[in-house]
């Protein structure tokens, strides 16, 4: 949480200078990832490394900087916490207690 996290303003900078995007990643951006995943849109998805970084690992030096303004904004929306489940339909599911 950047408010109350362990990341200091100058780490922060680091982070979002050497990051394409020059911002950090929201938690529903993140949170995308994993709901594709877990979809069935990608049930044919096997074995992928997927990153959401914003693109900061294949980035060289701090590309962040170069980043217009009109493209750093983060995406608007919130991460929804009452899924329907709909991917885990006609499927066997096991729980844990």
């Amino acid at each position: 949480h950047k408010e109350t996290g362990p990341m200091d303003a100058q780490m922060e900078k680091m982070l979002i200078n050497a990051t394409p995007m020059a911002r950090r990643g929201t938690p529903e951006e993140m949170a995308n990832v994993y709901a594709f995943i877990a979809s069935d849109e990608a049930s044919y998805v096997t074995g992928a490394l997927w990153l959401a970084d914003g693109g900061i690992t294949v980035a060289k030096g701090a590309i962040g900087e170069q980043t217009p303004e009109s493209l750093r904004a983060e995406p608007q929306g919130e991460l929804r916490l009452d899924h329907a489940r709909e991917g885990l339909e006609h499927k066997q599911v096991q729980t844990i207690s």
